[in-house]
């Protein structure tokens, strides 16, 4: 979004809600930061007496004294009260999050599923057993379609995360944020959007490629030590691996808004992230695993409740697809959070500092 859109919008607004955004200045984008300092410098006197600073102080200062105040009541409180926000956040604008959520959703629900048929054509003609591995084509496909599938979500997912980010610092901007404009807006970043995605998806199969290397490693010792390895320590060590992996991957997920909302190249964008996930490890983890395992657990929901359910008569064919239109809505709803909560973490930890550059004030004073 454009400095002149901004600078529009808070021309309109009245010095008591320009106070407001100044005292939160953690909520909003660098473009919307600079378009209230240079109004908040064209008012400087009413400002100025709200803030206690003398009228000759000059806006940059009287600016730098409302960011300081809002860091402060802005401190980190713990998990709980960040997740609080979060869910705070998404309650706000449920509808709008939800249309943003939606179409990606049944988009990576049609690609897992015609993959997923696919792969069942494919192997209903292969062997069983150790023949299976003289079918190296049949393999290599089941491989590319399983992955095609998995590119597909992923960059379905990354347009929700671009849009919801837009969102979002529109509406701490003060504007009245649309599902479409949001995602249209995206085509001003698209080429290092794309690329940002792109790289963050192989950053995830690599992590997780060294997480089944090391579980594989951990087996193996343990068949060495001679230590009966069950089925469930089997599931339960994988699992936890893999949720390390994306741990860990996730340190670079504040790329995208970097990218989306402050212009950052790519590899400054990830160096970033770096930075600003740095002592983040609970709140990460906690986003991860409400959208990983919430949005699983509303996935199967539907499915789960229907094995429970003993019927005399047949079902009609079309019964599956009630299941499966549920278990979207359900991912629906739950999914938006992990991508709200990332967008937040970056606004909140991105606060610039409390004296911005007299040169950018003056192009708007």
């Amino acid at each position: 979004m454009q400095i002149e859109e901004f600078v529009r919008v808070y021309q309109a607004k009245s010095d008591e809600e320009l106070i407001q955004l100044a005292a939160a200045p953690e909520h909003l984008t660098s473009e919307a930061r600079i378009a209230l300092q240079g109004e908040l410098s064209r008012r400087r006197s009413s400002v100025a007496k709200d803030s206690g600073e003398p009228q000759n102080n000059g806006g940059e200062q009287v600016y730098g004294k409302a960011v300081t105040r809002g860091l402060r009541e802005a401190e980190w409180h713990g998990v709980g009260d960040f997740l609080a926000e979060v869910l705070r956040t998404y309650h706000g604008h449920f509808w709008l999050y939800y249309r943003i959520t939606a179409p990606a959703v049944i988009v990576s629900t049609i690609a897992i599923i015609t993959a997923r048929n696919q792969v069942r054509e494919i192997s209903r003609h292969l062997p069983r057993g150790i023949e299976l591995l003289a079918h190296h084509t049949e393999i290599l496909e089941i491989g590319l379609i399983n992955y095609s599938a998995w590119f597909v979500s992923w960059i379905a997912f990354s347009f929700v995360f671009g849009t919801i980010c837009i969102a979002l610092e529109e509406g701490a901007a003060g504007f009245a944020p649309s599902a479409w404009s949001s995602f249209i807006n995206i085509r001003e970043r698209l080429s290092p959007f794309l690329r940002l995605s792109l790289l963050l998806l192989v950053l995830v199969v690599v992590t997780e490629g060294v997480s089944i290397a090391l579980g594989t490693g951990l087996f193996w010792i343990l068949h060495r030590l001679q230590v009966h390895s069950s089925g469930f320590l089997i599931w339960a060590v994988s699992y936890v691996l893999v949720g390390l992996a994306l741990l860990v991957a996730s340190r670079f997920f504040l790329a995208v808004p970097a990218v989306i909302l402050d212009d950052y190249s790519v590899g400054r964008a990830m160096l970033r992230s770096d930075e600003l996930t740095e002592g983040k490890w609970p709140v990460l983890a906690a986003l991860l695993a409400k959208s990983v395992i919430g949005g699983y657990v509303a996935g199967m929901c539907p499915f789960w409740l229907a094995s429970f359910v003993r019927v005399s008569v047949p079902l009609p064919s079309w019964f599956p697809w009630i299941l499966t239109i549920a278990s979207i809505i359900g991912v629906t709803v739950v999914e938006p959070t992990m991508f709200i909560g990332f967008a937040l973490l970056y606004l909140k930890t991105s606060a610039p500092d409390s004296a911005p550059s007299k040169a950018l004030a003056s192009q708007l004073a």
